[in-house]
């Protein structure tokens, strides 16, 4: 028997609850016989990297919203790659590494499904699979190809740009030959949305020339928004948007941790009406798998190519995934690119 850790949501927190703490998780040991019997078509794993992305916060409440809500006293469960210990399944042996949504336990068995894939460190590093090749790459893929349906010479501009999905958009529109515009919380990210992902233009919302700021950067208007915040940052974006315009909305992180009542400002409806814009709202898991294949495929060619490159701020350590979580939501962060935890 092996004494193994996991991560527990002790008890929900709604919207109106504010910011996550540590209050809500528990972290726990339980013991783990490494020589059970296993069914067919499973797989035991151990952890070897955890990703932190800011939808979980959604499913720490006690209704449903976009997604199911976590059962409270089990392990929460994000996407993760691990490494096969034992197999009872002809897809995977000892010694694979596997991308899925796992516990946030150390050792576990799984059942094989078709959610769970081969994490082939030929193709893209381990790390990739939970950033540009993973569900945050795959989501960029999909606003930005499927819906925002570019063409070349267009303007893109994409907030929260200094995270994985935000940078994985604004590459994938310099490749198709877009103007592409970042909008993040600091100098410094913007900065590095210019120099390091060759976007066009980086501009810090918190300064007090951010609406003009953007029109600078915009002299031909916007054609496709890759929304990730919502609320105050985006509504200078949509004054700008053009007849046609695309609007892919992702995420709206500025009110995961508040009322949706509370979130009153600018109204987008007349300028949906008189510039007759396409505004959807979508999930990863709206996609078929030739859709998931087809972004892969890009992906990881783009990457390999040289065309793409991924940051990460990887955080050592088991215990470094609660706090790595909470501070994904805290303005004054400096992550950029994909957070993950190093098992």
């Amino acid at each position: 028997m092996t004494e193994i850790k996991q991560i527990i949501l002790d008890k929900y927190f709604e919207r109106d609850d504010g910011m996550p703490d540590t209050n809500q998780f528990k972290i726990t040991s339980c013991k783990f016989d490494e020589n059970q019997k296993m069914e067919k078509d499973q797989i035991m794993i151990k952890l070897e990297y955890v990703s932190v992305d800011p939808y979980l916060r959604a499913r720490m409440n006690s209704k449903k919203t976009f997604v199911d809500p976590f059962k409270l006293h089990d392990p929460i469960n994000s996407g993760c790659i691990g490494k096969v210990l034992k197999s009872t399944s002809d897809r995977f042996k000892e010694g694979d590494h596997v991308s899925g949504y796992f516990d946030w336990k150390e050792i576990q068995i799984v059942k094989v499904s078709k959610e769970i894939l081969m994490a082939d460190p030929n193709i893209a590093p381990l790390s990739a699979y939970l950033g540009i090749c993973g569900m945050p790459g795959v989501t960029a893929y999909y606003g930005t190809v499927l819906i925002g349906k570019p063409k070349k010479g267009e303007t893109l501009v994409v907030n929260a740009a200094a995270g994985v999905v935000g940078t994985t958009v604004g590459q994938i529109g310099k490749i198709l030959g877009l103007r592409v515009v970042g909008i993040c919380g600091s100098d410094e990210k913007a900065k590095s949305l210019i120099n390091d992902f060759h976007f066009d233009s980086g501009l810090n919302y918190h300064s007090p020339t951010y609406a003009d700021d953007l029109k600078k950067a915009c002299p031909n208007g916007i054609d496709i928004f890759y929304e990730n915040v919502g609320g105050k940052v985006s509504d200078p974006i949509l004054l700008l948007l053009n007849v046609h315009a695309r609007v892919a909305c992702c995420g709206a992180i500025s009110v995961y941790n508040k009322k949706v009542t509370d979130d009153i400002g600018q109204r987008a409806q007349y300028i949906v009406f008189e510039k007759r814009i396409t505004m959807q709202g979508f999930l990863v898991f709206d996609y078929s798998d030739d859709d998931y294949k087809d972004a892969f495929q890009h992906l990881s060619k783009w990457l390999k190519e040289g065309k793409m490159i991924e940051k990460h701020v990887i955080n050592n350590g088991f215990d470094q995934i609660i706090p790595s979580f909470i501070k994904i939501f805290e303005t004054s962060n400096k992550n950029i690119g994909k957070v993950i935890i190093k098992l």
